[in-house]
Formats: structure tokens, sequence, C-alpha cells
């Protein structure tokens, strides 16, 4: 099961929203955690949840089991609670890794993130021991668990101090919802269907079907990524709770870096707090952080050992990157850099979704023109019919949304028109998506 079946949508996450909306303030916390494990059970199962209670339990009984107070107690002895703990939560997913498919690992990523962003500020005394109700709520909140943000527990206890609950709240949060779902149905899913259509042509893979095929996956990842984080942000918007955008236009990104920052946004912040929080370390030190962070994202979104080769050669761009001097790549055209940053982005994640050493090899042959240079009959195929999704896909990877939205701000005329053609545009992305998960679904049976 995945998080677009049509159950989920149409049951499962309006009966959260509404309930959450309806009970008490002391409440809503229990009402959402609740809602974050029946999320977890029904995308993966038995196994998916009894995962993710054993990673809030451990989590919790590391965090009672740490040491308490400073006085006679040695830093190493706080460091061996400190990384046992993260060591546990690895473990569990490491698990989950072997027993779930990649995108149903998310929401078991996003809670070990958090318990390993709990256990650290423990061990720094930044937060004091919580009771197991609040802790299990706050690891298991159902907004979160869909694409993020793993937030720092102060961060996430401000948030609720700050809830506003209100009716433009929770038109914005449904128009946000919408176009997550839009997202996830009408783009994320054609391209899955696509890349897997794609994936059969091994022995005529021309370098065109090549760029084609890591366009289709990247297209997958990205909006099924994306809409996640939406439908979870707009579920929290309705609710009061005003979570951070996790993505920004990354294909305007000039850097390497800069990709990353604009890719899920508060995962990358959460790795700069957590891992590599020490902005003056060397190019060694950075690289071994790097490569622990990506090449963890690697192992759990590839397939095989690609993903972690994944994670490693996006750390060695990174840390190569971060030994350049600004100035000079500042020289270089904002335009060329783009280029040349979705290329490298493109060639690499070939590595991610290639789960052996000969699918790495014909994937690559496939680039370098082992088959031919133009596209195969049945790439074409492909192609005639899914040509609209692929332009709107590309459309959606800009950020079309603000520059409409900015250029409507200049006069009140281009505000009310915009007012009407995003209340058009949500009643067709709405029916669209709908549809989309209707014939998926009757397909499936």
């Amino acid at each position: 099961m995945t998080l677009i079946s049509l159950p989920m949508i149409l049951y499962v996450l309006p009966v959260i929203t509404v309930v959450t909306i309806a009970v008490p303030p002391k409440r809503k916390p229990l009402v959402l955690a609740l809602g974050g494990l029946s999320y977890v059970w029904l995308t993966g199962g038995f196994q998916a949840l009894t995962l993710m209670l054993l990673m809030i339990v451990s989590a919790w009984l590391v965090l009672r089991l740490q040491p308490t107070r400073i006085g006679g107690i040695s830093k190493r002895r706080i460091l061996t609670w400190m990384y046992a703990g993260v060591g546990i939560q690895f473990f569990w997913l490491l698990a989950a890794k072997l027993l779930l498919p990649e995108m149903q690992l998310i929401p078991l990523v996003l809670c070990a993130m958090q318990n390993t962003e709990y256990i650290c500020a423990r061990a720094n005394r930044q937060v004091s021991v919580p009771g197991l109700f609040p802790f299990f709520c706050y690891a298991s909140e159902a907004p979160r668990l869909f694409a993020g943000p793993p937030m720092h527990p102060e961060t996430a206890e401000n948030m609720w101090e700050q809830r506003k609950f209100s009716a433009e709240n929770l038109g914005a949060g449904a128009a946000v919802y919408i176009r997550g779902l839009f997202q996830l149905a009408c783009l994320a899913l054609p391209m899955q269907h696509l890349h897997a259509a794609l994936t059969a042509l091994v022995p005529a893979r021309t370098i065109a079907d090549t760029w084609l095929l890591i366009a289709a996956y990247y297209f997958a990842l990205y909006f099924g990524l994306k809409g996640a984080a939406q439908i979870g942000q707009g579920i929290a918007l309705m609710i009061g709770l005003e979570y951070p955008d996790s993505f920004d236009s990354p294909i305007l990104a000039g850097t390497q870096y800069g990709f990353w920052t604009r890719f899920m946004m508060p995962v990358s912040k959460w790795a700069e707090r957590v891992l590599c929080a020490d902005r003056t370390a060397d190019a060694f030190s950075y690289f071994a952080r790097a490569a622990v962070t990506m090449g963890g994202l690697g192992l759990m979104l590839g397939q095989g050992v690609g993903g972690m080769l994944w994670g490693v050669c996006s750390a060695l761009v990174l840390t190569g990157e971060r030994m350049l001097n600004p100035k000079w790549i500042a020289q270089i055209p904002i335009a060329a850099r783009r280029v040349v940053t979705a290329v490298l982005m493109l060639f690499f994640l070939g590595l991610l979704r290639c789960g052996s050493v000969s699918e790495l090899f014909s994937f690559y042959g496939g680039i370098f023109g082992k088959n031919g240079l133009m596209f195969s009959s049945r790439a074409a195929y492909f192609i005639k019919n899914n040509w609209f999704t692929l332009l709107l896909c590309a459309a959606a990877a800009l950020p079309l949304r603000k520059m409409l939205l900015k250029y409507a701000e200049e006069k009140k005329w281009r505000r009310t028109a915009a007012q009407v053609i995003a209340v058009c545009m949500e009643l067709t992305m709405t029916v669209m998506s709908m549809a989309e998960l209707m014939s998926n679904y009757l397909g499936n049976r």
C-alpha cells in the first residue's frame, strides 16, 4: 500500500483532520499521534508499525537512562549513551530497509531523525527527560511523518504554543493540501509508471532514452516527496500549525550545496544541526559527515550498493565545491552554474536507482552511447503518451506560482483575477487527482 491510495485520501486523512480540529486542545497531540500510527500501519503494514513503536520506545528508554547530572560523570559516558541511542535507531532503520519498499521508509526515517535529535539534545543538556506520552506525541505526529519537517523538541513545543486556528488558515491549508495531492496523484504516480516502463528497455536504451529515464525518476522522487510534504503541511495549517516549506525550486540552484538546501530544506537543516554543526571543520571532517548523511539517505532511498555509492559521490562533490573559492564560483554566469548543477545531479542520480553492478554498467553504458543517440521506437511511444505530463512536471518544477503571485500583487484587478484562477485551478486539480486515484485503485483490484 502507498500514501496515495484512494482509501487513505478519502477516509483516513479527513478523519484525522476533522477529529483533531474538534477535540479539546489537550487531546489534539494524542489524536495526531494516533493518526501518525494509523498512517504508518496503512502504508507499511504491521511490520512498519511495529518498527516505529520499537523506535519510539527504545529512544525514550535511552533518554531515561542517559546521565542526568554533569558532576562526577565523565563526558565519555555521556557520549557513549548518545552514540548507543543513535546506533539503535539506525539498527531499526536497517531492519526496515530489509522489510519495506523505499517510499514506505519515509515516515520511519523521519521518526528516527527526530529521535536522534532528541537524544543528541539531551546529551548536550538542551532538553529535559520527557515523559513517555509527550515523547510519543512528538515522535509520531501525523503531519510531520509525511515528509517532514523533523523538528528540534523545543521548536515543536513552541509551535504548539503559538498555534492559531482560524478560517483563513483552514482555507489556506486546504489549498496546500490540494496542491500536494495533485503532485502525488497526477505527477509523481504517472512518472513512476513511465520510469518502470523505461526500465524494461535494458538491451536497447540509447542516450536519449537514458536521460528520459533519469528525468522520469527525478520527477517521481521530487513530486512524490514534495506532494507528501505539502499534504502534511496542509493538514498542519488547517489545525493551526505553520510548518515551513520543504522545497524551494531546487532546479534554480547554482551549486550542489544550494540544490540540497533547496531540496527537502528541513532535512538539510537537520543535518546541519545534528551532524554538521561545526562549520569550521576541515575538508576531511566535512567529507566524513557529509558521506554519513548522504550515504545514509542513499541507503534508505536507493536499491542497493548504488545508493551508498551515490551518497559518497555526492559528499565528494559537496566537499570539492566547499574547497573552491566562492569568488571564483560567483564569476561563472548563473545560467551556466544551474545547467552544470542540474546535469551533475541527474548524472549521479543514476547511482541511486540502480540495484546491482550489472544495472550500473547498463545504465551508464546507455548514457555514454552504447546503444545509440536518439530515442528508440518504444521510448518515442512512451513520450507520445506522456508528453503532457512531462511538460507539466517541467513547468511545476519552476517557481511559477511565486512569479504569478508577485505579478498579481501590483494591481487590485490582478489580485482578484488571481484569486478566481486559483479557485478554478484547485477545483480542477481536485477532480484530476481523484480521477487518477480512482483509476489506479480500480486497476489494481
